[in-house]
């Protein structure tokens, strides 16, 4: 069963496909230093796995590598290829690729190789949180190559419920006992109400005791013992750039499959890949000129809109949007005076749940939910419970309503996320996606290695007017420089 496990997680090679590979691979770095990949052999002396990451990948992660999503099921699961690829979110909320790999084994060793070699890429810097699927060996090498507290390791939601078909699809209730866990798993506040309301689920539908449900009942048991690992009311402390929901994963999967078919052979994978992040570059491109041309209305009066108009992205402001929208729905029900510096705020909200139908949360008619906010005179900054800000870096509706009532017209530094910024230039928009191209002439391949080095320097160069002055007349002196050697020739 081992060999034929092997053989089957083995390269799927044709004649030529490894060499034609790891040739363009070489070629690409040619054209471009920057780019980094590395590829390992067997005993035999087959290629055994080989990762890249290319110069706008590693650029990107400096501001975006907070938090990352590692995927190895997406081509092995659909088309019988290893394909592995890691994702972030930019500052306007949109995916971007972060590197990718072709394993031949999904083990601890295999997993440690890829994850010491793809940080050493990035500059050895570790993501604060990093989502995978379930595999035990991927848990087992995070431990080894990414080790806490420098990286907080949970489970993607999404691959867990798309497991729930096959686990509990033949259940007679199934449609039913799918919506009820549903609502537990996404609406839970606290990890009690996670607990308590679980256990209801259960017993509703005699999960633990009827016989045909026994081994439907131990699958489920196992994921709520290990509820720390993917259920939002364990984590919503920890910042996750929106990656958690399930929509993230679907999205990136539907826009690979643009690029990689089912009849893809190996030595086309990279050269599909360079397409499929040009692709994704473009559309940030595209968003951040639509951001310095189009300034979304406000809606209200808050300082926070205002504020979060002028310096958030479009996409980011419309989230800030949404909460101010809901404040209307939040009341005050009492304060108390916690310190000289700290008053606690009790509201009232309504219960917003995500619908998976509507693709957006709604409100359940009738319900409501009680939040507290502690509020420090001294900063100006409140923290509510409910975790949002921590969670996804937009202020909450409960927060934008304190800070209201305590008349505060300024926006704390402390809201003001750099992430999600758009008036900051990041040097990873210059960089532009590596790819070889056979057909490139000698003149085309020096003028990107000239690119390579004035993209660098142009970037800097615009960070003041002393520094443009220098570059302007750096470059003045290269012309100079440049005429005469026209003249001698």
């Amino acid at each position: 069963m081992h060999n034929l496990l092997n053989k089957r997680m083995r390269l799927r090679l044709r004649d030529g496909d490894a060499t034609a590979m790891i040739n363009y691979l070489d070629k690409v770095t040619q054209d471009n230093q920057k780019i980094f990949h590395l590829h390992r052999l067997d005993k035999t002396g087959k290629l055994q796995d080989v990762m890249w990451v290319d110069a706008r990948n590693r650029a990107a992660y400096q501001y975006f590598g907070d938090v990352v999503c590692f995927d190895s099921t997406y081509l092995t699961n659909k088309y019988e290829l290893p394909f592995s690829n890691f994702v972030g979110v930019n500052h306007h909320g949109q995916t971007i690729l972060l590197g990718c790999a072709l394993l031949s084994h999904e083990d601890a060793e295999t997993f440690v190789w890829l994850f010491r070699s793809w940080l050493s890429c990035m500059g050895g810097k570790a993501p604060a949180a990093m989502m995978t699927d379930q595999d035990a060996a991927m848990r087992k090498a995070i431990r080894i190559a990414m080790p806490m507290p420098q990286t907080r390791h949970r489970w993607c939601m999404w691959h867990i419920m798309q497991k729930f078909s096959r686990k509990l699809g033949s259940l007679t209730e199934y449609p039913q006992i799918k919506v009820a866990l549903q609502n537990v798993i996404y609406n839970s506040l606290t990890p009690e109400e996670f607990e308590e309301d679980w256990v209801v689920v259960i017993k509703t539908f005699e999960l633990d005791t009827k016989k045909e449900t026994k081994q439907c009942y131990k699958w489920l048991e196992g994921l709520y013992n290990q509820g720390e690992m993917w259920i939002s009311a364990y984590v919503k402390h920890i910042f996750r750039a929106g990656m958690q929901t399930t929509q993230r994963v679907e999205s990136i999967n539907s826009f690979l499959d643009r690029y990689l078919k089912k009849n893809t052979r190996l030595y086309q994978f990279a050269p599909r890949y360079c397409k499929a992040m040009e692709s994704r570059a473009k559309d940030e491109r595209a968003a951040d000129v639509n951001c310095s041309r189009f300034t979304r209305p406000l809606v209200g009066e808050f300082a926070v809109e205002r504020k979060f108009q002028k310096i958030y992205t479009d996409a980011k402001f419309v989230e800030v949007q949404l909460q101010c929208t809901r404040v209307c729905y939040v009341s005050p029900i009492c304060s108390k005076v916690l310190s000289d510096l700290e008053v606690e705020h009790t509201l009232s909200d309504k219960v917003w749940v995500w619908s998976k139908f509507l693709r957006k949360e709604i409100s359940l008619s009738g319900r409501k939910r009680t939040y507290v906010v502690v509020f420090n005179k001294q900063t100006l900054v409140a923290k509510c419970d409910c975790k949002h800000f921590e969670c996804y870096d937009i202020v909450c509706m409960h927060i934008i309503k304190v800070l209201d009532v305590e008349n505060v017209e300024t926006v704390p530094a402390a809201y003001i996320v750099d992430r999600w910024r758009k008036d900051i230039q990041r040097k990873h928009s210059l960089v532009k996606v590596s790819y070889h191209d056979p057909e490139k002439t000698e003149k085309v391949m020096r003028y990107d290695k000239i690119m390579n080095v004035v993209e660098p320097v142009a970037m800097r160069g615009s960070l003041t007017e002393q520094k443009l002055d220098i570059v302007i007349e750096m470059i003045q002196n290269i012309v100079l420089r440049l005429d005469e050697s026209n003249v001698l020739t």
